[in-house]
C-alpha cells in the first residue's frame, strides 16, 4: 500500500489537494494542509501532520489502492509541490 505525506515547510496553504481528494487531506490550524486516513477506509479518521503523528507514526498516511490515482492527481496539482507519495 502506498503512503502519502506533505512537506509542511513547502505547503502554501492553497488547498488544491483537498479540492482534488478531500478524503486524504485535512486543514491544519495554521492554514496549511496535512494528510489523513479517512474513517470510510480505515475505521477511524487519523490526521498525520508530520509534527503530531499519532502513535509514533512517521507522518505518512496510507493510501487505499483505489485512491492512488487521486493521490497522484493531488500531488500534480499542488502549486507548492509539497505532496510526496511512496509505493
Amino acid at each position: 500500500m502506498a503512503k502519502i505525506w506533505i512537506d509542511v515547510f513547502e505547503c502554501m496553504g492553497a488547498g488544491t489537494c483537498e479540492q482534488v481528494a478531500p478524503m486524504m487531506f485535512a486543514e491544519r490550524p495554521d492554514g496549511t494542509w496535512a494528510v489523513k486516513e479517512d474513517s470510510s477506509f480505515f475505521g477511524q479518521t487519523t490526521v498525520f501532520d508530520g509534527n503530531n503523528a499519532p502513535d509514533g507514526a512517521s507522518g505518512k498516511a496510507r493510501v487505499p489502492d483505489d485512491l492512488l490515482d487521486l493521490a497522484f492527481e493531488a500531488a500534480e496539482e499542488c502549486p507548492g509541490e509539497c505532496i510526496h507519495i511512496e509505493a
